[in-house]
């Protein structure tokens, strides 16, 4: 009885509040309010009872009133929502329910029913004119966006990869891992960026450098729908893996490769050449032996397939070699070229744009007396032309003489030639260019650190690295010649000493150096193989123990990005073993 007098006094009270209430039981008016609370019932609203929205022809939600509902204007209300839903229909079923159906929508999203004529059988309107409805069409996916393991065989090292989704994600968890190389990874923690980017960190425990994979699939991880992500992502992680032995071991040797993807091994303290033939598991010795060569010559590629040989020096003679040969490496004949102007070995030798050969610096003769073990430095170069099979030497000179010098052609076709000695084992601290339109050198940046006896790689943005300096004050300087800003930075410190290493660009732009003395005669040169994060952090990281202790090893980089290295020495003993490093399984 109280609680029909207090009804009737509301709805006296109701009637006199302003205008715009005209539906006292409206929960949005004064009057509403005072009615649920009094009345002891709740909001008039509709929720969602079952998400029977399809992937079919037509999309539709269930929703699941909390009152009868009263005669619906179906019509109206099909109006109110035409702009956003494409034939859509509203059906009361029942008493207090309400389905409405639409054409599929494409575009996941959050999309808002105008429901602003629904009334209960009361005469109340909805606390919720418009009621959202999340549309999803599509299923969600992760991609792995950044990830180090590529290039990081590390061991017990803290790492992370970077997820991102195509959607927001409602939850993302560890993901789960499967392959070769799963048992050795340890998940530690998430890190939630944005809705749509995770990073995961984890440790890894590898018990070898072999190759694998890891596959990733993610079943802790679904979208706002709670649609689970169902893709799966494998990368592969590259690795050591035992190549053919050379025929002899080799040592202060370069490595070429021709346009069929065959290696060949030449000289080295060895006067013959071997190849290993592409898609062959054994290096073949060349039929007949080469001139006798015992080191300090420098060779090119001329083109696909021959390979020019300059200078060099004989065994317990003082005065280098003048003559070149053409090695053809389809037919492992050999021939003599024309001689150089000047003998030479440890010298530097370019090819240049236009298909000539440049030979810069080096040594022409030694006094054999110790201590004081004298050079006769150059200060001149040559140009070889294959056409002609003669040399001609540059009329200019270098700015200093320069043997145990790099040298490497920049992108816009100048020569940069880098560091050497003088003959007193002194190394230098400074850089030249050679200009090919001009004929001419000029002074380059200065060096941070005196290098001599050393080894630089063009990287793939055009600028310089320079490193594996032998005669370097004894410093761990990995340093980079800056193209744009024309100067030279030391980089980083690696991590070991790493005197006649050998570098190469990886696929993800970091630097992988492996072997490497800590002095030029060294029994101990380092098994540890490092990986510089070049242009990231600028780091150098340990990446496992290579099989060989080497130094004054060579190697080449297939157009895989896979890596082969071969030779070496370590105390003085000739090494015949090869590594791949890379994707191979």
């Amino acid at each position: 009885m109280n609680k029909i007098y207090f009804s009737i006094v509301f709805l006296l009270f109701g009637c006199l509040v302003p205008g715009e209430f005209k539906n006292v039981f409206d929960p949005k008016s004064i009057s509403g309010l005072l009615l649920a609370s009094v009345g002891n019932v709740g909001a008039f609203e509709c929720k969602e009872k079952s998400n029977t929205k399809s992937f079919g022809n037509i999309d539709q939600v269930l929703l699941q009133c909390n009152r009868e509902l009263a005669s619906l204007d179906t019509s109206f209300l099909a109006d109110l929502n035409e702009q956003t839903f494409s034939n859509i229909s509203f059906t009361k079923i029942g008493n207090d329910q309400l389905l409405i159906q639409f054409d599929p929508i494409t575009s996941d999203g959050c999309y808002e029913v105008n429901l602003s004529s629904v009334i209960s059988g009361l005469g109340e309107t909805l606390s919720q004119d418009k009621y959202p409805i999340i549309v999803d069409t599509k299923l969600p996916t992760v991609s792995l966006v950044s990830y180090l393991p590529i290039t990081d065989y590390t061991f017990f090292t803290a790492r992370y990869w970077d997820f991102e989704s195509s959607e927001p994600l409602n939850q993302f968890g560890l993901p789960s891992l499967s392959g070769k190389l799963a048992p050795f990874i340890v998940f530690r923690s998430i890190q939630k960026i944005s809705d749509t980017k995770f990073r995961v960190y984890f440790e890894t425990n590898f018990n070898s450098n072999e190759p694998g994979s890891i596959t990733f699939s993610f079943p802790n991880a679904n979208d706002k729908a709670l649609n689970v992500v169902t893709n799966t992502i494998t990368i592969r992680l590259i690795g050591l893996v035992p190549g053919p032995s050379l025929n002899f071991g080799r040592s202060e040797f370069d490595a070429f490769q021709n346009q069929n993807g065959d290696v060949i091994a030449i000289y080295g303290y060895n006067s013959s050449a071997e190849i290993l033939r592409r898609g062959t598991n054994s290096f073949q010795l060349t039929n007949p032996s080469l001139p006798e060569i015992h080191r300090g010559e420098r060779g090119v590629m001329l083109d696909g397939t021959r390979l020019l040989i300059t200078g060099g020096i004989k065994y317990a003679v003082a005065t280098s070699l003048s003559e070149s040969y053409v090695f053809d490496t389809e037919t492992t004949s050999f021939t003599q070229s024309g001689s150089m102007v000047e003998p030479r070995h440890m010298h530097d030798i370019v090819k240049l744009p236009n298909g000539k050969v440049m030979v810069i610096g080096g040594i022409r003769d030694f006094t054999p007396v110790l201590p004081g073990m004298y050079f006769t430095t150059l200060n001149t170069a040559e140009i070889y032309d294959p056409s002609t099979e003669t040399f001609t030497q540059i009329s200019d000179r270098l700015k200093t003489p320069r043997s145990f010098s790099c040298s490497v052609l920049l992108n816009d076709g100048r020569v940069m030639i880098i560091g050497g000695t003088d003959g007193i084992f002194a190394p230098k601290d400074s850089t030249e260019f050679f200009d090919p339109n001009t004929e001419t050198f000029s002074w380059g940046p200065s060096l941070p650190t005196p290098v001599g006896a050393l080894k630089c790689l063009k990287l793939s943005d055009g600028n310089v690295l320079i490193y594996g300096a032998q005669l370097s004050n004894l410093s761990n300087a990995t340093m980079l010649y800056d193209v744009s800003k024309n100067r030279i930075l030391t980089v980083a410190n690696s991590l070991y000493r790493r005197e006649w290493s050998f570098a190469l660009e990886l696929p993800d732009g970091g630097v992988l150096f492996y072997g490497g003395a800590y002095r030029y005669n060294t029994s101990e040169p380092s098994r540890t193989i490092e990986k510089l994060d070049y242009a990231k952090s600028n780091s150098f990281y340990e990446m496992g123990m290579s099989r060989f202790s080497v130094s004054k090893h060579s190697g080449v980089k297939f157009s895989d990005g896979t890596f082969l290295f071969l030779g070496g020495e370590s105390g003085g003993l000739f090494n015949h073993g090869t590594d791949y490093y890379g994707l191979i399984e």
